[in-house]
Order: structure tokens, then sequence, then C-alpha cells
């Protein structure tokens, strides 16, 4: 086990007072700034006023945010700083100076701006458009849950404690996420020093393959990915990509180029196919079945969604849409409404929540300000212990007379769970305000033109739990939250009870970026700026527990 794994672990079933065991183990083309405001005008360009801007403040935690006075300054910076900016800087204006995009994009620029014109109508909700995709594309992801029967950690007190187990998955630089592969075998771990690492799950987490793009002479970070199919002959990727010989003085880096989404071939280690759309960070990717067709959504720095509509090979685009909403700065995740077929789906975007339409590429409803700064992370769950859930399951299964018109006009529901990234207003880049995870309930309309809505059930909160950067991402398993901080700890909230039922520390003291259950194995992983991945299992006290749980890692 490396030098650097010799932490605390914290697990304890006292909500109150966790105890402590010691366990050992753009590419703007180089276009000019024009001193003119009649470009502007003729450019057709949307500028926003930002609500507020947030630039980095350096503790010895690492980098945290904090807010400034009302400069409109685009700030930006990369992986490691962690800052977020709150305006789209794919425009900025500095008093009467204007830094105009390629023409390409101008173009786009006036296309979307007509089209806000128009005021498109908003589409509305089609429950029958809803039901056929179910049928015909049923969700998958909700299979993996605590209490699934696929071996999933489904405890987390101290009875049930976690132990680390040894591994040696690092690299040289901050690792900014993961992804698992879709059978559970590989994990990919991206960097911010331009490469991605795939590790055998089944064979002591080996490494088994380092992607680079060998081609790229600029400098490349990878923020995000997803193993595209479920062969898993390829990896998309995203994240950031910066010009090698020029650098900026309002980021404080190397100047920010277009950044494309990468799409690699595992197998023989090399870039098959680039999107290219966005003009900053990418910072979540997904990939998807909707309709019998393939895709891929994206979310970036510069404000824009788009879904990606490609081929049977998921490598050649057939045609990208961006979503239309005009409104947002930043769109850090995105999750699928589940038994919608894929049709809609929540973002998580500024300080803010947003329902989007997949199918129309429109945003159907903001629901405002949750946090004081952002709210960057989201996930739908199943909820396991949701109070009245086991008696309806007994009910439904002994009474199969239930009235179908009855059932009907239920108005059906899903969990979300967000994560809110707060402003740093005191020393030692810590905010005054803790973090906060919400869960919240989305209420499907009942019929055809009905509308959303989003009621907020429980805020888990904690005086330590402080999280204050963006590209921070939680997990659950429908059990328990899993909320990484800026101190390498992760607590562990219980949804039920609101409480923190453990506090897992194995990571130096800096930013937990990532954390993932297995589905079907009692792993958990996460991955944070000191550049290890920490793998945690349960803790096996007999000679038979450790059989069984042999037995269960290897399954």
């Amino acid at each position: 086990m490396s030098e650097h794994s010799e932490q605390d672990i914290v697990v304890d079933g006292d909500a109150s007072s966790p105890t402590t065991t010691k366990t050992t183990m753009d590419e703007y083309k180089d276009m000019d700034e024009i001193d003119t405001d009649d470009l502007l005008d003729e450019a057709e360009i949307t500028l926003k006023q930002p609500k507020k801007t947030l630039t980095k403040r350096k503790s010895k935690t690492g980098s945290t945010l904090t807010t400034t006075s009302t400069t409109r300054r685009s700030t930006r910076k990369s992986t490691t700083t962690a800052t977020a900016t709150a305006e789209k800087k794919k425009s900025t204006r500095k008093g009467k100076q204007v830094i105009l995009p390629p023409p390409e994009d101008l173009e786009q620029a006036n296309k979307s701006k007509k089209k806000q014109k128009e005021k498109v109508p908003v589409p509305e909700f089609n429950k029958e458009r809803c039901q056929s995709l179910t049928q015909s594309n049923p969700d998958s992801f909700w299979q993996f849950h605590a209490d699934s029967g696929y071996g999933m950690i489904n405890q987390m007190n101290d009875t049930s404690s976690l132990t680390p187990v040894p591994t040696n998955m690092s690299d040289q630089a901050a690792i900014t996420s993961m992804t698992l592969s879709s059978d559970g075998t590989l994990l990919a771990t991206f960097s911010n020093i331009g490469a991605v690492k795939i590790w055998d799950i089944e064979n002591d987490f080996k490494l088994v393959r380092k992607l680079r793009d060998i081609e790229e002479v600029n400098i490349d970070e990878f923020y995000c990915g997803k193993f595209a199919s479920e062969s898993q002959e390829l990896l998309v990727t995203g994240g950031k990509l910066k010009d090698r010989h020029r650098w900026s003085n309002e980021d404080e880096d190397n100047h920010i180029l277009r950044c494309p989404i990468k799409i690699f071939s595992i197998e023989e280690n090399k870039v098959l196919s680039k999107l290219e759309g966005h003009m900053e960070e990418i910072l979540c990717i997904k990939s998807l079945k909707f309709d019998n067709g393939n895709y891929y959504i994206s979310t970036s720095q510069d404000g824009y969604i788009i879904k990606w509509h490609v081929e049977e090979d998921w490598i050649t685009l057939k045609e990208s849409t961006r979503m239309e909403d005009g409104e947002t700065c930043m769109a850090f995740t995105v999750s699928f409404l589940p038994n919608t077929g894929n049709k809609y789906f929540m973002a998580a975007c500024d300080e803010h929540l947003r329902l989007y339409d997949f199918e129309e590429a429109q945003l159907l409803r903001t629901f405002n300000e949750l946090y004081s700064s952002y709210c960057d992370c989201g996930k739908f769950i199943t909820w396991l212990d949701e109070p009245g859930r086991i008696q309806e399951q007994e009910e439904e299964e002994n009474d199969v007379n239930v009235d179908k018109m009855e059932e009907d006009t239920k108005a059906p529901y899903s969990y979300f769970i967000s994560r809110g990234a707060e402003m740093c207003d005191v020393d030692e880049g810590v905010s005054s305000i803790p973090n906060t995870c919400t869960l919240h309930k989305l209420v499907y309309p009942t019929e055809t033109g009905g509308q959303f809505q989003l009621e907020t059930v429980k805020k888990f909160k904690h005086e330590d739990y402080h999280a204050n950067s963006w590209l921070v991402k939680i997990t659950s398993n429908g059990r328990y939250i899993l909320a990484p901080t800026i101190y390498g700890q992760i607590f562990v909230f219980n949804i039920l009870t609101g409480q923190v039922t453990a506090i897992l520390k194995e990571h130096e003291d800096l930013e937990v970026r990532d954390v993932i259950f297995h589905p079907y194995r009692p792993l958990i992983f996460s991955s944070g700026d000191d550049g290890f991945v920490k793998v945690y299992s349960y803790k096996a006290t007999t000679v038979d527990e450790e059989a069984d749980l042999d037995v269960g890692m290897s399954s």
C-alpha cells in the first residue's frame, strides 16, 4: 500500500458523535479585440449580466470559492483550482472591448437569437409518448441499488464498518472523475495531465491501459468520460484543451481553446473521432439510447448542453443539437427521469435545477435558486426507506385486484438528490454556510399538458461538511448519500434520518472529486486531488467472513 494510504476511517452508528478508529492501508482563431459597440450589435450576440462572479482563494486545504465585488471579469481556472465562474465566457465584454467568437459561432448565435425572438412555445408533457418510449426502452440503471440483491454495499454503520482495500491506483495529478464499464469489470480514471487510465477490477485493480491523444499538440486535460457501448471498446472523454504556446493573463492559465469530445478506441489506444461544439470545459458526458437511436449528451462551463446523435458504431456523428434555453451560464451534470424512456432530464445549472425535453431540445422549467452559489451535481435515485414504501409494495403484491382507474390517477414521482457549492466568505477558504445536499421529490403530471412539480423533502447538513468547489460529485445507493469534502473526507448521510452515520477518511487533506458504488460488488471507489483512487469494502472480522467477502468480490 502507498505511504499516502494511512489515514483515518470514521464509522459510527451514533449520528451525533462519530468515533475514530485507526486503520493502516478558440480556439478563437486569435481574433483581435475590437473597440466598438457597433460590431456587437451587428453580430447580434446576447450578453448576460452575471449575478455574481466567483474567484479562487488559496488555502492549506486547496482552492475553494469566494465572492468578489460586482466585477464582470470572467475568471476561468483549471480543474486543480476548482474555480467557478458566473457568466458565459464565449463572448466577454469589457467596457467597449468586444471579443468576438469565430464566424461560424456568430451564425449559430444569430440563429439562436432569432429563435428566441420567435418565442418558440414550450412543448407540453406528453404522457402517451413517454409510455411508448418506456415500453420500447425500459430503464436499466434502476436495477442497481442497496436492496437489489446484486451485492452492492447496503449498510454503513457501526455494525457494518468499512475498511480500505489495498490498491495502487494513482496518477501524477488530480484524478477528477471515474466511470465503470457496463459490466463492472473495468474502471476508467480521468486526470488533468492528459491521461485516462483503465484498471481491471477483477485482477487486483491492475492497470491495463493508459490512453493519450498522441496527435494532440496542445495541452489536454480530462475531466469526465464514459464507456460508450456495452462492448467496452470505446471510451468517450471530455475536458479542457489549452494552447501550449499562448498565455491568458485574465485566466492566469494557458489560453483555452475549443474543447472537443474525444472518442478513443481502447484497444488501439487512439482517438477515432472528435465531436466539436463546446467553447469551454466539458464537465459531464453520458451515453444513452433514445427511440432506437444512439446519443451522447454533454454539459460545459460555456453554459450549453448538447445532444449528439451518432451512428450505430457510436463514432460517426449524424447531427448535434444544443438545448434551447438562452439562460444557463454553467451546466454541470444531467440525470434522466425514470420511466420516461429518456425523453426528459434534469440538469444542475447555475444555482438552479432545470428540466429539459431531450427529444425537443428545449427547456421546460427552471426550479430557482436552490443554493447560494451553484447547484453542481444531481441524480435520480430509488429511495429504499421512503416512509410507507414497504407497506405499499406489500399491498400491491397481495391485492391483485387494485382498481386500475385509481392506479392511473395517482401522480407518479421520482426522488432526486442535488448538491450545492456555497460562497467562501471567511478566512482559510471556508464558507460560513456548510454545504448542503437536498432530497427532492419530482412529481410527474398525470395527463398530457400537465406540469412537473418539485418538492423539497429533506436537507442534509453538517457543520463540518464543506465542499465549496465545483467538479465534485455525490452518489447514492438508495439508502445513503456519499458526499465528498475539501478536506479529503467523505460524509455518509443516512437518507431516512438525515444524520451522518460515517465519515470515510483515506485521502490526503485535499479535495475528493468523485465517489461511486460498484453496482454488484461490496466496493466503493473515491478519487481526489491527491492523485489516488481509494477503495473501501466491508471489514471482515472472521475467517468465514473473509471467505464470503472474497467470493463477493470475485463473483
